[in-house]
């Protein structure tokens, strides 16, 4: 018959790991990477921003040479209709003095 012999339970725990400190130069490479890859976003986005201008840049010059010309035809019938109407009230006047007698 086998004799039961005693289990060493310490083999079964874990040993704790040794814990690594991060030296300064290790703190400031971890730092700069993460600058750089904060700065390739901002330049990533200026770029598009870039190109959608380019890319819109007939659009918003049609829209603005529209409005330009509905402001001129505006100002145009504007002008007009103050003019006519300056001028009939010219010729009321005018037909009121000839009326009036001295």
């Amino acid at each position: 018959m086998i004799k039961p012999s005693l289990s060493d339970f310490s083999d079964f725990v874990e040993k704790p790991k040794p814990v690594i400190r991060k030296s300064l130069i290790d703190i400031q490479k971890e730092q700069s990477m993460y600058m750089n890859i904060i700065l390739l976003i901002i330049v990533g986005i200026g770029i598009y921003y870039l190109y959608y201008r380019i890319k819109d840049k007939e659009k918003r010059e049609k829209q603005a040479q529209q409005k330009i010309n509905e402001l001129d035809d505006y100002m145009n019938d504007y002008l007009m209709n103050t003019m006519l109407e300056q001028q009939n009230y010219n010729d009321m006047l005018e037909q009121q003095n000839n009326n009036i007698s001295y």
